[in-house]
């Protein structure tokens, strides 16, 4: 007991000491110490970032999700899931990423959301020659996307693993209109720990509805990556592409610009996300863009030559991982 009240009146002392220190400072004095306390803190910060990297390379399960959400830039230019194709909004705006990850010692789970969403109103009001209301149109210009995947190997030497996969892709706007499911199968590359690799020979794409949009077999081929690119911005990255195998060979009246080549079913979807972490108590800002290349989509909107389609979105980001 005694030895525990000397310790604590040393302490006292001590900070009583270094407050009387703190007074007498001059103010380059003050500035120079807090530099040096800032100096340590980063250390601090570096040395917790390295543990959590060790942390999550352990078996088991980690999840987390981040994203830009609130009143912020967005827009799309020819993102063809959408009745208004081009269009820019300063108003609700959301990209969200989550992910739930299990990594064992011979296989892994990984699953995945994505999704965008931008929205804008605005009223077009038409007036009569007295100055009546002739006609109010409100027209609300949204542009969203939302995919689910699902990514499971079995480890068979070193960083590759035979693996199968489920993604499915479709819009807020109008539910499977249009829609993607895509089932594949073939071998999984993880070099590093934030790195996953994917390439499936096997696989056959189902686009819905199916009265308007072809599916095809093909190959599907993907890659995810989760890092810091510079410290305290964050960037994820997610690729997904699918080579088509053949086209299809009948004209369809439903199926503008058909019959469909191999090129025309091929198809590939990029989103990325970049984020400045905590500029104010865990909330920052993100960019989130996404490009996507199908043909098939433009055609259905009877755009004979349709090029890359991006939505994109700026605004609050705020991440959370465990």
């Amino acid at each position: 007991m005694r030895i525990l009240q000397l310790l604590t009146l040393m302490m006292l002392v001590g900070f009583a000491a270094q407050s009387q220190d703190l007074d007498n400072m001059s103010l380059e004095d003050l500035k120079t110490l807090k530099g040096e306390k800032e100096g340590v803190k980063k250390n601090i910060d570096a040395e917790i970032a390295d543990l959590d990297k060790r942390i999550k390379e352990f078996p088991g399960w980690t999840k987390g999700f981040g994203g830009t959400v609130g009143l912020n830039f967005g827009g799309a230019n020819d993102w063809f899931g959408q009745d208004v194709e081009t269009a820019t909004s300063r108003g609700l705006g959301l990209a969200f990423n989550a992910f739930a990850n299990n990594n064992g010692s011979k296989s892994f789970w990984h699953n995945t959301l994505t999704t965008f969403y931008n929205t804008n109103n605005q009223k077009n009001t038409d007036l009569n020659d007295d100055g009546s209301l002739d006609d109010e149109e409100e027209i609300t210009n949204n542009a969203s996307f939302f995919g689910l995947n699902s990514l499971g190997g079995y480890q068979v030497f070193n960083n590759f693993f035979a693996s199968a996969e489920a993604r499915y892709e479709t819009t807020f706007n109008k539910f499977n209109d249009p829609g993607k499911l895509t089932f594949s199968a073939g071998f999984t590359y993880k070099p590093i720990n934030n790195l996953v690799i994917v390439v499936h020979p096997l696989a056959y794409q189902i686009n819905l509805p199916s009265n308007e949009l072809s599916s095809a077999s093909g190959a599907k081929i993907g890659a995810t990556y989760t890092g810091d690119i510079y410290p305290g911005v964050k960037w994820t990255s997610e690729l997904n592409a699918f080579l088509a195998y053949s086209g299809d060979s009948e004209a369809d009246a439903g199926k503008p610009f058909s019959p469909y080549s191999a090129g025309d079913l091929t198809n590939w979807t990029w989103f990325n996300t970049f984020a400045v972490a905590d500029v104010f108590k865990g909330i920052g800002l993100g960019l989130s863009i996404g490009l996507r290349d199908d043909k098939q989509l433009g055609y259905a909107k009877n755009v004979a030559d349709p090029g890359i389609q991006m939505i994109y979105n700026l605004g609050l980001s705020y991440s959370l991982a465990n």
